[in-house]
C-alpha cells in the first residue's frame, strides 16, 4: 500500500493506493492541510497512519484560497446591493496575526478507516513523534539522474521502511508513470499522459555562458523541432532572477511533459528558440550602491549573446518574458537594456510602493502581514520606506518607464496575490506616454491560470504577441 493525498478540487482526503491492482480508496472524510515540502503521511505501522487534518473538518485552506476572497466579495456585494445589510469589514492595527488554518494530528486505521484526532500541543502520544520530527526533503525535489533501474528524471516519493521497495514519479517524454521497484526492473503502477508519445519533441540542452560579472554559469537552450543547423530563429528568453538551469532539482519548464501553464515547448513548437538562463547574484553584494534590479542584465545579456553566437539565436529578433519575479525581471530589463524585440510580464510587479494586502484573505476581516517578508525574500529590501526608500524606487519598474524600449504585453489573474494593480499601474503609465502596450486581465484566475480555457486563451495571444510584435 502506498498512502496517497485524494483530491477532487474541493476536498482533500487520506487514502492509499494497492500497488499490485492500483486501485486507490479513500481512507476517511476527513481533510488534510497542505504540509509545505513535508510528506503527507508517516506510516506508525503496517496498519495505521499518521497525518494532519484540518480542524472541524474545515475545508483545506490552500485548496481554495483564490476562491474564499471572491466568493466572500460576491456576497457582500449582493448585501450591499440589496440595501438592507450593512458590509463594513473594520481592520485596526492592534489586532493579531490571523490563524489561517488549524490543523491537528490524525491517526487513521488502514484496514478499517476509523481515525482519532489529537491537538497540537504537547503533550502528545508517543506514536506520534516520528511523524512530528519527519524530516524535510529537498524542494523542488531532486531527480535520480542516470545509473538507476528507472528513468533518470525520476523522483523518489516513498520509500518502504525496510528498503525493499521504493516509488517514483517519472515526467518522461511519452507519458507519466508512478514507477514501483522490487528488484532491478520497475513495474508500472499508474499511468496518465499517454498522449505525450504523439508530440514531437523539441531539442533541449544545456550551454556554457559567462555572466557580466565573471561567473562561469549555464543555460537552458530548446530548439524548434524542424531546426536546422545554422539557421538563426527569433527567440525568446525566459527569466527569474536566481535560477539555475543546470540544477538536478526536478524543474520542469524545459521537459515536454510538463504539467503546468508555462510548457516552454510550446514556444519552440511555434518556431522560437527559447534561452533559459541561469540568473545568479551575489546576495552579499546587494545594499546602498546595488540593488537586485542592477543585476539583471548581468546574466539575461550575455546569455543572449552565447546563443546569438553559437548560431541560434537571432539577435534582432530576440523577446524577454517571465511570470511572477519573472514577470518584474521582464519589466526592469525593458527598462535597461534595447536588445529585445518585445517583452511579455505574466503577474509581474511594478511598484513595491503599492503592494497592498493580499486579495485572497478579503474573506474576512483579517490583517495581511506577509508582505514586508515577501519584499524582504524576494527583492532583498529589508527596511520600509520611510526609513529607505532609494531601494524600492531603484527595483520598480515602473519609476523607469519612460526608458521601456520595446513593445510590452502584460497578463494578470484579478484574484492574483500579487495584486493586480501592479500590471494596471504599468498599464496606466505606458499608455500616457504613448509607448505600445497590451494589458490582458484574467477574471476569477489567482498567480497563476487554472481555466483551461483562459490557458489556451493566454498562449493564443501570446503567441500572437511574439509572431506579430
Amino acid at each position: 500500500m502506498i498512502a496517497v493525498a485524494a483530491s477532487d478540487g474541493l476536498s482533500l482526503r487520506p487514502a492509499v493506493v494497492d500497488v499490485d491492482s492500483g486501485a486507490m480508496r479513500i481512507l476517511a472524510e476527513r481533510n488534510l492541510t497542505l504540509p509545505g515540502t513535508r510528506t503527507f503521511f508517516h506510516w506508525i505501522d503496517d496498519a495505521a497512519i499518521a497525518c494532519d487534518v484540518t480542524v472541524g473538518n474545515r475545508p483545506t485552506l490552500w485548496l481554495d484560497i483564490e476562491k474564499r476572497g471572491a466568493t466572500a466579495s460576491i456576497a457582500n456585494w449582493r448585501k450591499a446591493w440589496g440595501g438592507r445589510e450593512a458590509t463594513a469589514s473594520p481592520l485596526k492595527t492592534d489586532q493579531p496575526d490571523p490563524v489561517l488554518e488549524e490543523a491537528e494530528y490524525c491517526v487513521v486505521e488502514v484496514e478499517t478507516g476509523r481515525y482519532e484526532t489529537f491537538p497540537r500541543e504537547e503533550p502528545r502520544p508517543e506514536h506520534l513523534e516520528a511523524f512530528v520530527g519527519r524530516p524535510e526533503p529537498d524542494y523542488p525535489p531532486r531527480v535520480v539522474g542516470p545509473g538507476k533501474p528507472v528513468p533518470p528524471q525520476s523522483i523518489l516519493v516513498a520509500t518502504h521502511p525496510e528498503g525493499s521497495e521504493t516509488i517514483y514519479l517519472t515526467r518522461s517524454d511519452d507519458a507519466t508513470r508512478v514507477l514501483r521497484l522490487a528488484g532491478y526492473a520497475p513495474s508500472v503502477i499508474f499511468e496518465t499522459d499517454t498522449h505525450m508519445d504523439e508530440v514531437e519533441p523539441s531539442r533541449s540542452f544545456l550551454m556554457p555562458y559567462t555572466t557580466g560579472a565573471g561567473q562561469e554559469t549555464e543555460l537552458r537552450c530548446i530548439l524548434p523541432p524542424d531546426y536546422r543547423d545554422g539557421e538563426r530563429r527569433p527567440a525568446v528568453l525566459w527569466v527569474y532572477p536566481g535560477f539555475k538551469a543546470g540544477s538536478d532539482m526536478a524543474h520542469r519548464q524545459h521537459l515536454l511533459n510538463q504539467p503546468g501553464m508555462f510548457n516552454l515547448h510550446l514556444l519552440a513548437a511555434r518556431g522560437f528558440v527559447v534561452i533559459i538562463p541561469s540568473m545568479p547574484y551575489d546576495k552579499a553584494a546587494l545594499g546602498d550602491e546595488r540593488v537586485l534590479a542592477d543585476c539583471l542584465t548581468d546574466t539575461a545579456l550575455p546569455a543572449c549573446d552565447a546563443v546569438v553566437e553559437a548560431g541560434y539565436g537571432d539577435r534582432d529578433r530576440i523577446h524577454v518574458a517571465g511570470h511572477s519575479l519573472g514577470g518584474w525581471a521582464t519589466l526592469v530589463l525593458l527598462t535597461k537594456s534595447m536588445a529585445f524585440r518585445s517583452g511579455i510580464a505574466m503577474a509581474a510587479t511594478s511598484n513595491l510602493l503599492s503592494q497592498t494586502d493580499d486579495v485572497r484573505l478579503r474573506f474576512d476581516a483579517i490583517v495581511d502581514s506577509s508582505r514586508a517578508p515577501g519584499l524582504a525574500d524576494n527583492f532583498h529590501v529589508t527596511e520600509p520606506p520611510w526609513k529607505r526608500l532609494d531601494p524600492y524606487l531603484r527595483n520598480s519598474p515602473l519609476f523607469s518607464v519612460e526608458t521601456v524600449s520595446a513593445p510590452v504585453l502584460m497578463i494578470h489573474g484579478d484574484q492574483d496575490y500579487v495584486e493586480i494593480g501592479q500590471s494596471e499601474q504599468m498599464f496606466a503609465a505606458l499608455r500616457s506616454l504613448g509607448k505600445p502596450a497590451e494589458f490582458v486581465r484574467y477574471w476569477g484566475e489567482g498567480h497563476v491560470l487554472e481555466s483551461p480555457t483562459n490557458i489556451r486563451d493566454a498562449w493564443k495571444r501570446i503567441i500572437d504577441w511574439l509572431e506579430t510584435a
